[in-house]
């Protein structure tokens, strides 16, 4: 794993540094520029998410031969300020990157829909949440295009994404399985760029109704969703603030985070409000980036194979332009991540 000392000396900044800008320190007065090099250093030099994959045999490299003069555009939801706030999608771009590369492509960054050099690429690649209108809109403007974290319906292009729904599940089990049965979620969801017909869009927020419904253990005064939210870490701080005010001395003995930001976001105002991590309150994330192993306490989660999802997002795109076949759904399972803000539940 890599160490802070690492990550400083890549991104040329002192320990300290680091720390504050990973722990998402709101007292420190950084750059743009200087929190980008240290978070794109804490995923590269992490690029182990995944497991390693076996060699491919000379057969199997035949079948995807590297090509040159090739260009793949990628559209993002995230600009590359509000990518620091959330670096899932810095994450998948970044795996993105590294595919494309080891195949030959030339990636092309497109700024917005009627940008000019769409119809200039062999492809198109989008990372993010978009609106099903936009996403209409890119395969009509462009014929091969696959889609990264996107929760629609997707018809007529390729989709990666993570199951989220066993992710959810995943992270439940864990704390009941440690004892909680008083366990609370905190998270938000940008509605306007969200397809369904629920009132809650997102996986993670309807399997924790759903499941924790299920076990008889759903309680509506630990659930705090912010619709029309950003998950970041100042709408973790912002709702864990209310959820604190609202609960008085009948706390949980765990918080579900709705993403490892969140989480970050919950532990700030936890610690600031005297409470201790794990022994009064265990906090869980879910996606497991890279600056969840550095926060205080390291935070429990449950891993999303993020880079894995940007080289599956140039694989499925490189076969569409290698061998054009039917549309595909790629969901990537997860992996439970047990660190030390999670425990047994306080006593009474």
């Amino acid at each position: 794993m890599a160490t802070i000392t690492d990550i400083a000396k890549i991104a040329e900044v002192s320990i300290s540094t680091v720390s504050r800008v990973l722990n998402y320190d709101p007292t420190l007065s950084v750059t743009e520029d200087t929190k980008r090099k240290i978070f794109e250093a804490a995923e590269q030099l992490n690029y182990t998410k995944f497991k390693k994959k076996k060699k491919s045999s000379p057969a199997v490299n035949k079948k995807s031969p590297p090509v040159n003069n090739r260009k793949i555009g990628v559209f993002q939801w995230r600009n590359d300020n509000e990518e620091l706030d959330d670096i899932y999608y810095m994450s998948i771009r970044l795996g993105v990157e590294k595919k494309a590369a080891e195949l030959g492509y030339d990636l092309l960054k497109i700024p917005t829909l009627e940008d000019q050099s769409i119809a200039s690429v062999d492809g198109l690649i989008a990372i993010g949440k978009f609106k099903q209108e936009t996403l209409q809109h890119l395969s009509r403007k462009h014929p091969k295009l696959v889609v990264i974290g996107s929760n629609f319906p997707l018809e007529n292009y390729d989709s990666v994404n993570t199951d989220f729904t066993q992710a959810t599940e995943v992270a439940l089990q864990h704390l009941l399985d440690l004892g909680h049965s008083k366990i609370a979620f905190i998270g938000a969801e940008e509605t306007a760029n969200m397809y369904g017909y629920r009132r809650y869009k997102t996986p993670t927020t309807n399997t924790y109704i759903d499941f924790m419904s299920y076990k008889g253990l759903f309680r509506e005064d630990y659930f705090f969703v912010e619709e029309n939210g950003r998950l970041d870490v100042q709408t973790g701080e912002r709702m864990a603030r209310q959820a604190l005010d609202q609960w008085g001395e009948h706390l949980p003995t765990a918080i579900l985070a709705a993403n490892d930001p969140v989480a970050i976001g919950v532990i700030h105002t936890l610690v600031q409000a005297g409470l201790r991590i794990p022994q009064d309150i265990s906090v869980m994330g879910i996606n497991d980036l890279s600056i969840s192993r550095y926060v205080s306490p390291p935070l429990s989660t449950v891993r999303a194979f993020t880079e894995e999802m940007g080289e599956q997002g140039i694989d499925l795109l490189h076969k569409q332009l290698i061998n054009p076949d039917i549309s595909r759904r790629v969901f990537l399972s997860c992996e439970l991540v047990k660190r030390r803000s999670t425990a047994a539940p306080r006593k009474s």
